[in-house]
């Protein structure tokens, strides 16, 4: 069974998340920001198969999360989806740039979500 670390700042999201998810054969951990879930990376206790970040959030945004884990070499195995509602095509770019393996725009539809979860941590 895959563990997804899931990011956002929004508890509710992270539930909504984290059920559909777990409906799906998944199991997951959660981290509040960018910040929490370095931390949690960091410390060694979690074992996941995939980050799920937020692109907006306080203290450390997905794109900052995505750097810091493609940066550390420790850490940038995991592959790494953002899940957002931001359309900004330039923001695309640069995760593109730093190393994300899928953007997934909310709204979404769950079959597409769910495949290209599955696709993403299948191809690592």
């Amino acid at each position: 069974m895959h563990t997804i670390l899931v990011v956002d700042d929004f508890a509710s999201i992270r539930q909504v998340v984290a059920e559909t998810l777990h409906r799906h054969g998944f199991k997951t951990e959660e981290a509040r920001d960018g910040n929490d879930a370095l931390e949690k990376l960091k410390n060694g206790s979690l074992e996941i198969d995939l980050i799920l970040s937020d692109f907006n959030m306080p203290n450390l945004d997905g794109l900052g999360l995505l750097r810091a884990v493609k940066g550390d070499p420790k850490l940038k195995k995991y592959p790494f989806i953002l899940l957002t509602s931001e359309q900004d095509t330039e923001k695309k770019r640069l995760a593109k740039e730093a190393g994300l393996d899928a953007w997934i725009q909310k709204p979404y539809k769950i079959e597409n979500f769910i495949g290209m979860i599955n696709y993403t941590i299948n191809k690592k």
